[in-house]
């Protein structure tokens, strides 16, 4: 568990020295204890009518001593000169009176204020916070000296509010504090102004602690109040407006609002990095957002980058006796403990647990954090009798100083909830889990990821306690909270960062199928969920790319737009000439370099496409079982595979709970329930599939027959009972399957699965809903064959072997037979048949490239990214300028050429329908790359063929189009005729192309 730091006043007036008069430990009337040690003070008497001038060196802590009459009203300025100074006024019994840190800048000044409660010696003290490294100036004097008006005392009333309030806080009683933040604020709306900025200082203060007592609503709104007051006196650029900015974006991050909180809080850093410098406490605590940011989106590894950074920043300035640094330490803790690395977690967490005892003591309510995250580890460990002791201590201390129905009470609910399951205490464990989640949807709301946890909590111990109708139940409303954080978390954001998040729910998906499969086979309910869930949720990032794209792409009108698209085209450029390059052993760490600039440019720049997105997504209807259905032909069966791992919800510990990887399968058809079989072990069915596609790959292989049946009895066989008269299979495969043409697979029969049904591919039975929308007007066929690929010269070395491109010469003659049949094709062969002819087309109806193609693997570690890892020759791919090759168009390239509303890309060329498979996302490579592009129908190949035996299949192909044939039916009818030829019965020769996504004809017409 984490919590985000607020950055306080109090965070800086601890490190004044307690003066010894004030012993009694009340935080009303003493000041904190000191954070580290410091010198003995340094007190003087403060003159009227002169200035004294001081430097300030670390842990230093002037006093400056003044007498007063009763009601008296003092005036003292402090300029600050390359250091940021906090005043402390204090009264003649030496207890704070209030706290002045008005200019947070390392210039300017701070204006003292003090009223005379009674005759007596007062004291103003300077300090510099206790990060500060370097020593500055600065000087202070006597301003005014006179009689107290009633607006004086009313303004040191609310500053000393404010300041007790503090203290308060971080002694952990929030309601007293409150209390007193109302009051305060009240007093500065009367005091200075409705719109001035110790009003808005007020209202930040008050916004704070209601973000921390889970007062949401009133906490956003008093930030915004604080922010529009701000902007206004000061400006959008001074560092006091983004430091509110930081933490509106913590209370935004808290409720699982990632895309508005990762939007103010780059504002905020970017003004806070440039005014305060990056080793301030203020951007410290933006970055403690920032990582918190990244832990809700999955991405550990950018978390954990984060945090170390911010200890970096901690360490280097000296800051690591405070309250902040401990939380950093929990918080990397927090990264290990997720990374199940419990001893390293353990190691930071006592360290912040011992950190957070020094500096505030043992019953501190930053404390309980620590405690608690130690009692996760040692449940992990099966230590169950010190997880409770950890986890009471922290109730305790939680219940007293906010309340039993407090959020964080929450926490430490569901965590002794999850002990009590573990030791098989069922009832005891709903009991607890069931007040925790009675909190979070009080306090949270439906859709937040505590409560999500909660929910899915209850699933789990349901299902180990047998309840199997309440356990479906519970899974249905933790999968409904997925399906909206899915929404919410896929609108912003990179692919990569979209990823991640997938990535961090997927267990989610793999409790949902186990769930049906394993615990409740014979439920209907349990089966249509998983379905659900499948349907949902595979491709999903895929779809959000595509999305984004198509958004900006219907928008390009506008300049900025077209900017922010010829810019991402740029990057993707610049990738792919790096990549392709060819380097010395003297520039490769350089290249790597810049490699990783471009990645991140490219990151950047899909984040913003994605915002271009949301409103184009947010009209999209949802994904419901019945609306899949109700896409799916009379004739057709929809085969929805997944890997998933088998979750045993009786298991003490999540990383026992979850078995090797295993296939799943759901047949969906339009009239009858959808049913789900656990085809087994992944490991055996990837074994069968890679000896099948070594076969398929050799035309003289014997042993290709025995091979497609060894992967139909473990595939196909235990799903054709629920296929029924099905003649048409819609395959949306996941892990190696995608890289399986399931035509070439034979049944008990001995018959091709071609000879019985008309296959084709999707990404997601998703897919369907698609399909059912209008695309934008297309316009001529284009098509792309022989290109001129040039010799490179003799004396030309450091090339790999298999980035040389022969020849294709059937290409032009399958070129001229296509453009025989579709007359108006703009046809391009030769040295026309260019990457700059490619990246010019805008939506051709039909885009044909007949070319080489190819997948390398990553053997040097240079581009890890698998779509600058594959990609088309065309004109000039074996000729180099200046160490690039301007003639090769990687799959990254090709994402971003302009398809909306292309019908059909044939690439008709070896292996472009292999890649990366990452399963519930498909194949990265080519494939993936024109459907991004935005593509409706693509044919491709998962091996390579002769040019010759390509064109005949391809002309044929178009030959079945131009007569009317559907874009899948005319594959499969040119199949079947290769088949039935003498010498051609090897699946090698037929079996190669696939069509995935629309199989209706060219009109539209299924």
């Amino acid at each position: 568990m984490r919590r985000t730091s607020v950055w306080t006043v109090a965070a800086i007036v601890g490190a004044l020295a307690a003066p010894s008069a004030a012993t009694s430990g009340d935080p009303l009337t003493s000041a904190p204890a000191p954070i580290r040690a410091r010198r003995v003070p340094d007190v003087s008497p403060l003159p009227d009518g002169r200035i004294v001038e001081r430097r300030l060196e670390r842990g230093d802590d002037h006093q400056y001593r003044v007498t007063l009459s009763e009601g008296e009203y003092l005036r003292v300025i402090v300029e600050q000169h390359g250091i940021d100074l906090v005043a402390q006024t204090r009264d003649a019994a030496n207890a704070p009176i209030a706290d002045f840190d008005d200019e947070i800048r390392h210039h300017g000044q701070e204006q003292v204020e003090l009223v005379a409660a009674a005759r007596g010696v007062y004291t103003i003290a300077i300090a510099a916070p206790p990060d500060n490294v370097d020593a500055g100036g600065y000087r202070i004097r006597v301003i005014v000296r006179r009689a107290a008006t009633e607006a004086d005392r009313t303004r040191q009333q609310a500053r000393r509010l404010r300041a007790t309030a503090d203290r308060l806080e971080t002694a952990g009683r929030f309601d007293a504090a409150r209390q007193l933040l109302l009051r305060a604020l009240t007093i500065a709306e009367t005091a200075w102004g409705a719109d001035d900025l110790q009003t808005a200082a007020a209202a930040a203060q008050l916004a704070g602690l209601d973000r921390k007592l889970a007062h949401d609503v009133e906490s956003e709104s008093l930030y915004q109040r604080a922010i529009a007051i701000a902007d206004r006196m000061l400006g959008a650029d001074h560092p006091s407006g983004a430091a509110m900015r930081s933490e509106l974006a913590a209370l935004y991050q808290h409720q699982g609002e990632r895309r508005k909180a990762e939007a103010l809080l780059r504002q905020a850093l970017d003004v806070i990095e440039r005014t305060l410098g990056p080793d301030h406490p203020r951007f410290v605590s933006g970055l403690i957002t920032l990582g918190n940011l990244r832990d809700d989106a999955g991405d550990l590894e950018a978390e954990e980058a984060i945090v170390r950074r911010a200890l970096a920043v901690s360490e280097t300035t000296g800051d690591t006796d405070s309250v902040q640094y401990a939380e950093l330490l929990n918080n990397l803790g927090e990264v290990y403990r997720q990374k199940q690395d419990y001893g390293r977690a353990e190691d930071l967490l006592r360290r912040s647990l011992a950190l957070g005892e020094r500096v505030t003591g043992p019953d501190s309510y930053f404390n309980a954090t620590a405690l608690q995250n130690l009692g996760i580890v040692a449940r992990e460990r099966k230590d169950y009798a010190t997880a409770i002791a950890y986890n009471t201590r922290a109730l305790a201390i939680r219940e007293r100083m906010v309340g039993a129905g407090h959020p964080d009470v929450a926490h430490i609910l569901t965590n002794l909830a999850n002990i009590y399951r573990a030791t098989g205490d069922y009832t005891r464990a709903l009991e607890t889990h069931l007040r925790a989640l009675h909190i979070w949807e009080h306090a949270a709301g439906p859709y937040r990821e505590a409560t999500l946890k909660s929910v899915g909590n209850i699933a789990k111990t349901y299902a180990a306690a047998g309840d199997l109708t309440n356990a479906i139940a519970s899974q249905r409303r933790a999968d409904a909270i997925v399906e909206k954080q899915l929404a919410l978390n896929l609108a912003v954001g990179s692919e990569r960062q979209k990823l991640a998040f997938v990535a961090s729910v997927s267990e989610r998906t793999d409790r949902t199928i186990s769930l049906h499969l394993d615990r409740a086979p014979g439920s209907q309910d349990a089966g249509a969920l998983a379905a659900l869930v499948l349907l949902q949720r595979k491709g999903r990032v895929q779809d959000a790319m595509v999305d984004a794209l198509a958004a900006v792409r219907q928008r390009v009108v506008a300049p900025a737009d077209r900017a922010l698209l010829d810019r991402l085209r740029d990057a993707m450029a610049e990738l792919a000439r790096l990549t392709l390059s060819t380097a010395d052993e003297e520039r490769r760490e350089e290249r790597r370099r810049a490699l990783a600039q471009l990645e991140a440019r490219k990151e950047q720049l899909e984040a913003t496409l994605s915002d271009h997105s949301a409103e184009f997504r947010a009209q999209m209807q949802p994904v419901t079982l019945e609306a899949v259905r109700a896409a799916i032909p009379d004739e057709a069966a929809l085969l929805e595979f997944a890997v998933f791992r088998p979750f045993d919800p009786t298991a003490e510990r999540n990383a026992e709970a979850y078995g090797p990887p295993h296939y799943a399968a759901y047949v969906i058809r339009k009239l009858a329930v959808p049913h789900g079989v656990d085809l087994g072990p992944a490991a055996a069915i990837d074994q069968a599939i890679e000896a099948l596609r070594q076969s398929l790959r050799d035309p003289h292989d014997g042993g290709v027959t025995a091979r497609a049946r060894a992967v139909d009895d473990r595939v196909m066989r235990p799903l054709r009972p629920w296929l029924g008269a099905a003649t048409r299979l819609l395959v949306s495969p996941d892990g190696d399957l995608n890289l399986v043409p399931f035509e070439a697979l034979i049944d008990e029969e001995g018959r091709y699965l071609i000879e019985r049904y008309a296959t084709s591919y999707l990404t997601t039975g998703r897919d369907l809903l698609r399909m059912q929308g209008t695309r934008a007007i297309p316009t001529r066929p284009v098509i792309v064959a022989d290109p001129r690929f040039g010799e490179p010269p003799a004396a030309e070395s450091g090339r790999p072997p298999e980035m040389y491109f022969a020849p294709l010469s059937a290409t032009g003659m399958e070129a001229r037979a296509i453009k025989a049949l579709f007359p108006d094709a703009a046809l391009f062969t030769g040295a026309s048949a260019t990457k700059a002819t490619l990246q010019a087309v805008r939506g051709p109806r039909i885009l044909h490239i007949a070319s080489h193609g190819f997948f390398l693997d990553d053997s040097t570690g240079d581009a890890g990214n698998p779509l600058l890892r594959s990609g088309l020759a065309l004109a000039g791919a074996n000729l180099t300028h200046d160490g690039d090759r301007g003639g090769i168009l990687t799959a990254l390239e090709a994402s971003g050429l302009d398809l909306w509303g292309t019908q059909l890309v044939t690439l008709s060329a070896c292996d472009t329908g292999i890649g990366e498979v990452r399963n519930g996302e498909g194949v990265y490579g080519l494939r993936r790359a024109f459907v991004l592009a935005g593509a409706e129908t693509l044919v491709m190949s998962l091996w390579p063929v002769s040019d010759f035996i390509a064109r005949d299949t391809i002309v044929a192909y178009y030959t079945g189009l131009g007569a009317g044939l559907g874009r899948g039916d005319a594959l499969r009818q040119a199949k079947l005729a290769l088949l039935r030829r003498a010498n051609r019965g090897h699946p090698f020769y037929w079996a190669g192309f696939i069509q995935s996504g629309e199989w209706a004809g060219l009109d539209g017409a299924r």
